[in-house]
């Protein structure tokens, strides 16, 4: 804001106009004006995390059944941010959601009663200070764009004034509508909650699927062993030579040995 307050003065002088205390910078008030105190746990963004546990039938309906209550659930701005699925001997659904308080629970009401909930946590950032920063700083901008507006409309401006006026405002403009569109992200995660759900069969496998798995998977696992003792066997080669050629050497010497002390 250090390098707008110059730009004024430096716009003020080249349009000829008096530096008086009104116009050298943003009005002190305005820009030192203190936000509204929030309430206790009024700017917390919560965040959910479930894991369900389900028959492995069950999990593609429960997956199907989730996102058409989160898209009948308009009156709590209810969005489906990301949906996936994996069907193979078992499977396995992840969702991920972002609604008002009310609509995360009635997810969670309706995931529960047709799962067992195996896990749940709840995590919250408090967004208070990023919330009154971002707003403090568009009063600023607003207040600067307004002093430069008023400017732009005096009747003696030249031309190169007006260019850097323009330019300036142009400027200034655009960094409020960036910053109005995080202000918006903001409170956005405050009035709404996500929620990260997990659904799986793992827990609830029949008694035959692993053996199932286990038969799938045995020729991969055969052929992996028989690599590997194939690999062990080409570095154990060299190193049995060395230890035949050391064990033959120790042999002989006591052998010889035993000569001399028996020719003794």
């Amino acid at each position: 804001m250090a390098r707008h307050a110059v730009m004024l003065l430096s716009l003020l002088v080249l349009v000829g106009c008096g530096q008086r205390s009104g116009h050298g910078a943003p009005a002190p008030a305005a820009a030192e004006a203190p936000s509204p105190a929030p309430s206790p746990n009024k700017y917390l963004a919560y965040e959910h995390t479930v894991v369900i546990d389900a028959e492995d039938d069950k999990v593609a309906p429960l997956f199907e059944s989730a996102q058409a209550a989160c898209r009948q659930a308009t009156a709590e701005s209810c969005a489906i941010l990301d949906a996936r699925i994996t069907r193979s001997d078992t499977s396995y659904a992840t969702l991920r959601f972002r609604a008002r308080a009310d609509g995360i629970k009635k997810l969670l009401a309706l995931l529960s009663s047709q799962g067992k909930v195996s896990s749940l946590s709840t995590t919250a950032e408090d967004l208070a200070g990023p919330i009154a920063d971002t707003a403090k700083q568009l009063a600023m901008l607003t207040d600067y764009r307004s002093r430069l507006e008023a400017l732009r409309g005096r009747p003696n401006n030249d031309v190169d004034a007006l260019i850097k006026l323009n330019r300036e405002l142009a400027d200034v403009q655009n960094q409020i509508e960036s910053l109005s569109g995080e202000q918006a992200h903001l409170v956005q995660r405050v009035e709404t909650e996500i929620l990260n759900v997990t659904i799986s069969s793992y827990e609830n496998r029949s008694f035959w699927s692993p053996i199932g798995e286990s038969t799938s998977e045995f020729g991969g696992n055969l052929s992996t062993g028989i690599a590997t003792a194939i690999t062990a066997l080409a570095y154990m080669i060299p190193w049995g030579l060395v230890i035949a050629l050391i064990v033959w050497g120790i042999l002989k010497l006591v052998r010889r040995r035993k000569r001399k002390q028996a020719e003794a």
